[in-house]
């Protein structure tokens, strides 16, 4: 049996070269085809897109999300670099705004400790203040209403108005050239209301200091005159004092009366018994030192003056009337200059001519209850003519009838007020009775009218008749 020739079997022809050339153009297509193929990537970024590009909704919320803690993170930042440059404080020189007048201090002159402070010789120069004391240990600064501040050098404490309170903050710095005192305090001194004269404001972010005076609005003769400045110790907490009790008060005040005392009954007592009637004439250039022009709350908004002392003495009258439910009188007439008492006279004499009578006879009428110019109380600038609502602010004999009335008969001389024409007295005073009419003559020289009961002709009698013995 013949065997098979294996070797035959197993024999691989070789390819040949149009085959090799065909595969290989295979090869190259299918790298081709695998080239156009999109990559799948399978990362985590890569899964996390697709599975957005799947949830569309989820997606906006991560964004969103994104978005708002973006916008916190930079209000954040925002607020911190703010708040941090804020409480920076500013360390620039001061600028001090007297009036019109700039003056410019260093900051290390202005602010000791973080309290900021105002030279008050600066501000007494301006305001008109009276300096006095013993620099550097004490200086006191007064008003021109008698109200005051008294510092002494590096203490805690000031005094206002002979009341003792304790400074907010900072202490008073007192040398020959300056006299320091934190700022806040001198705000909080004038905080009395909006009628007060003076008025400080401190911008601590420019570093400005104003200190401006108010001023009524000008009256016919386009005179604008300044606001009186005021201080008060309301804001502050007292200085706990141990003091011996004080006698009784003779005169039963309920009102504080030490702002006042020094205008009620004032050391120079005399000058206010100047006497002005039709014997003792004043000239027609006659004019009172240190006018004021009166508050508002007692002159219902009309411009009237006064001599400053009868001016506070007045204020603490009227003050006590109020608290003693009198709050309807208010003040109609004060000071007149000799210009206008003489237009004044001439018109009723005037009048009464148109009545019919003659001009002899209309001047009689009228010095029956007015003046001739240079004769008249008011040109003394010490009194007054009340009225009342309650009158219709009439002039005139219904006043004898009010509860003002009533109250003055029985105080006004506590205040250094007497009622110039009293009804008994009109054959020594030359005037007939004036309910209304109040004369300020200090109050030891009131006290003594109103104890012996005689008018201020009488009295002056008195005064000489012991000045002779």
């Amino acid at each position: 049996m013949k065997r098979k020739d294996k070797s035959n079997e197993s024999r691989i022809e070789p390819l040949s070269s149009f085959e090799e050339e065909m595969i290989r153009e295979s090869v190259r297509e299918d790298r081709k085809k695998r080239k156009r193929l999109t990559y799948y990537d399978n990362s985590d970024k890569a899964k996390f897109g697709r599975y957005v590009k799947h949830n569309p909704i989820f997606a906006v919320i991560c964004i969103v999300l994104a978005v708002c803690l973006t916008a916190t993170l930079v209000i954040s930042v925002s607020f911190a670099l703010v708040k941090h440059f804020k409480n920076k404080p500013n360390t620039s020189d001061f600028t001090v705004l007297m009036g019109d007048e700039e003056l410019v201090r260093k900051y290390r002159d202005c602010v000791r400790d973080g309290v900021t402070y105002i030279d008050m010789y600066a501000v007494a120069e301006y305001a008109g203040f009276i300096t006095s004391g013993n620099p550097p240990n004490s200086v006191k600064f007064t008003g021109n209403m008698n109200n005051y501040l008294r510092f002494e050098n590096e203490s805690a404490e000031a005094i206002v108005n002979g009341v003792s309170v304790e400074l907010d903050e900072g202490r008073a710095y007192i040398t020959e050239d300056t006299c320091d005192v934190p700022v806040s305090f001198l705000i909080k001194a004038l905080e009395i209301g909006t009628d007060n004269g003076l008025r400080v404001t401190l911008d601590t972010e420019t570093n400005t200091i104003k200190v401006r005076r108010r001023y009524y609005e000008p009256d016919k003769d386009n005179v604008s005159n300044p606001v009186n400045i005021l201080f008060s110790s309301d804001n502050f907490k007292l200085v706990a004092q141990f003091q011996i009790p004080e006698a009784p008060d003779p005169f039963g005040y309920t009102i504080d009366i030490e702002p006042y005392i020094l205008s009620i009954d004032p050391e120079n007592n005399e000058e206010y018994l100047l006497l002005a009637n039709k014997e003792s004439p004043l000239g027609k250039d006659y004019k009172p030192a240190n006018l004021t022009k009166l508050e508002c709350k007692v002159t219902k908004d009309e411009d009237h003056y006064l001599r400053e002392d009868a001016a506070l003495a007045l204020y603490a009258m009227m003050l006590e009337m109020s608290i003693e439910g009198i709050n309807d009188v208010s003040v109609t007439s004060s000071y007149r200059s000799y210009a206008n008492q003489s237009w004044l006279f001439g018109y009723y004499k005037e009048k009464h001519m148109k009545e019919g009578m003659t001009e002899a006879e209309a001047e009689a009428a009228v010095l029956v209850y007015s003046a001739r110019p240079g004769t008249s109380e008011h040109q003394t600038g010490l009194c007054v003519d009340f009225t009342t609502d309650s009158i219709g602010g009439a002039v005139d004999d219904k006043f004898e009838s009010t509860a003002a009335f009533e109250w003055l008969s029985e105080n006004a001389y506590k205040y250094g007020f007497i009622l110039r024409y009293p009804k008994d007295k009109t054959n020594v005073t030359g005037y007939k009775y004036e309910s209304w009419h109040y004369r300020f003559v200090g109050r030891t020289a009131a006290v003594e009218i109103q104890e012996l009961g005689v008018c201020l002709e009488e009295y002056l009698e008195i005064k000489a008749a012991d000045a002779t013995e």
